[in-house]
């Protein structure tokens, strides 16, 4: 499961637990970004490895959770192509890659650096988000790419990361929207004021 983590929150969390045991999967594994390659010239608000600890932090109480350095270590924009190869050649044809991703980034996948070609490489598990259809994500994509996803329906937590750094900047309180840790972090820190 790829993205910014700026910061991780529950929704993250939810949609990672939700597809590892709807789809069986034994992992799941967080790769905070270096750069972000895919929001129009936009960075992320904290340093990458801020948003590194920040992951781990919020992942320490699943076992079933893992976290990765991959896009942290390469240089340049963070491309899921890359990360997704890199994988494929550290764990070999063993290991069936399943890219987690929200509803409504489905439809966008064609729109990344390479993205038809992700689906050739790995399938995808698209969960719901709150005030998003599935007919809505299944637009624009072709049967063979339809047949690379699995949709999955839930209920959805209606936490966004640029949301919460607001309510930061506005001292707004931002407890029970992610794990305690993480939360203790940004306040010490004095992250996203």
């Amino acid at each position: 499961m790829g993205g910014t983590f700026d910061p991780i929150h529950f929704g993250h969390l939810f949609i990672a637990e939700e597809a590892r045991v709807r789809c069986d999967l034994k992992t799941v594994v967080f790769f905070p970004n270096r750069q972000p390659a895919h929001r129009d010239g936009k960075s992320a608000c904290a340093d990458p490895e801020t948003r590194y600890a920040l992951t781990q932090l919020g992942i320490r109480d699943n076992p079933h959770f893992e976290i990765s350095r991959v896009e942290l270590d390469r240089p340049g924009p963070s491309y899921a192509i890359d990360t997704v190869r890199q994988l494929q050649m550290e764990w070999g044809a063993r290991a069936e890659l399943f890219f987690i991703v929200g509803a409504d980034s489905v439809g966008d996948i064609l729109t990344w650096h390479r993205g038809a070609e992700l689906f050739e490489l790995c399938r995808f598990v698209a969960v719901t988000r709150p005030d998003f259809s599935l007919e809505t994500a299944r637009r624009g994509l072709s049967l063979a790419q339809l047949q690379r996803v699995t949709f999955l329906e839930s209920i959805g937590l209606d936490i966004a990361s640029r949301k919460i750094r607001q309510r930061v900047r506005d001292n707004l309180p931002i407890r029970y929207l992610m794990p305690d840790a993480v939360e203790q972090v940004i306040r010490e820190r004095n992250l996203y004021q």
